[in-house]
């Protein structure tokens, strides 16, 4: 089985890179995707559906789909040199029709497989929460306090059957090994199939520098997140419960643009690391970008 190797920093570089270099393109594609997650959002916290991870993976399915789509039109864009929108001559040959319905292939494979990987995800969560701690509807401030480590004196909040170990043990080893297939959406961009992906990404190492790549992109955003959410927090925190409110709407315009900016940088990322495998045109990736350079 093939090993997936890759340079970490320059994949990284890379993702963030290509994200500012086309922030203008990227501002233009994803401004209504936007704000569909964030009307899916607030209906989360306006329905108050935090007990209940299927109900809001379902709320907020249109804002993932609307993420999808942004992610495959840039996927486009980084793989084939397409962008958004598609200037049409005034006539249209077999081999324009062509290109243009294997465009919208790619497109709609990548944004339906990212909308169920999604969804795949939440199912995870609930059955885990479920089965760890015995309530599928725990709510996420429930599950925090029962993951509180107890204080003196008392009692653990968390009865762990010992039959369970070995199991969740196992769990978590097919889980770490699945962490690829979040990533399934990027050679369905291009229509590559999902068998020869797992191919080339073969190994339980390929898992870890997965990860520790995913990590690299997604650190630095969440850490200005949090600084932000520490200043926003700070200057509405006297208010009173009013202030609280606008700090909470404000965090979570913020926490949007925080999580699809994640997946720009990510998704650049993970193509440069499998740019050596994946079917692009031969003009693109070829070399690293030097800073100030061409892209």
């Amino acid at each position: 089985m093939s090993q997936f190797n890759f340079n970490m920093m320059d994949s990284a570089g890379y993702g963030f890179y290509r994200v500012w270099v086309e922030r203008a393109y990227l501002l233009k594609l994803a401004t209504i995707p936007l704000l569909i997650k964030f009307a899916c959002m607030i209906t989360v916290m306006v329905l108050g559906v935090d007990n209940n991870i299927l109900r809001q993976g379902l709320i907020l399915f249109p804002g993932v789909l609307a993420e999808g789509w942004v992610l495959a039109q840039f996927l486009r864009t980084l793989l084939k040199g397409e962008r958004w929108p598609t200037i049409l001559p005034a006539e249209i040959d077999d081999t324009l029709l062509d290109r243009l319905l294997l465009r919208a292939r790619g497109i709609v494979a990548a944004t339906l497989a990212y909308g169920l990987i999604a969804l795949g995800l939440y199912l995870v969560r609930y059955f885990s929460f479920g089965l760890m701690f015995g309530d599928f509807n725990a709510s996420q401030e429930e599950v925090a306090t029962l993951l509180r480590p107890p204080e003196a004196g008392e009692d653990p909040k968390i009865n762990v059957n010992p039959l369970m170990f070995f199991p969740l043990i196992a769990a978590s080893v097919a889980l770490f090994w699945a962490f690829r297939l979040l990533w399934v959406y990027i050679p369905l961009s291009v229509l590559m199939p999902v068998e020869d992906y797992l191919k080339k990404v073969g190994g339980m190492m390929s898992s870890v520098k997965m990860v520790v790549l995913y990590f690299c992109t997604m650190t630095p955003i969440m850490f200005v997140v949090i600084i932000i959410s520490n200043v926003i927090f700070g200057a509405f925190g006297g208010v009173g419960e009013d202030g609280e409110s606008i700090a909470r709407f404000i965090m979570v315009f913020f926490a949007v643009i925080a999580d699809t900016l994640v997946g720009l940088v990510s998704t650049a990322a993970f193509v440069w690391a499998m740019k050596d495998f994946l079917p692009k045109n031969p003009e693109l990736l070829k070399e690293l970008p030097k800073l100030g350079g061409d892209k």
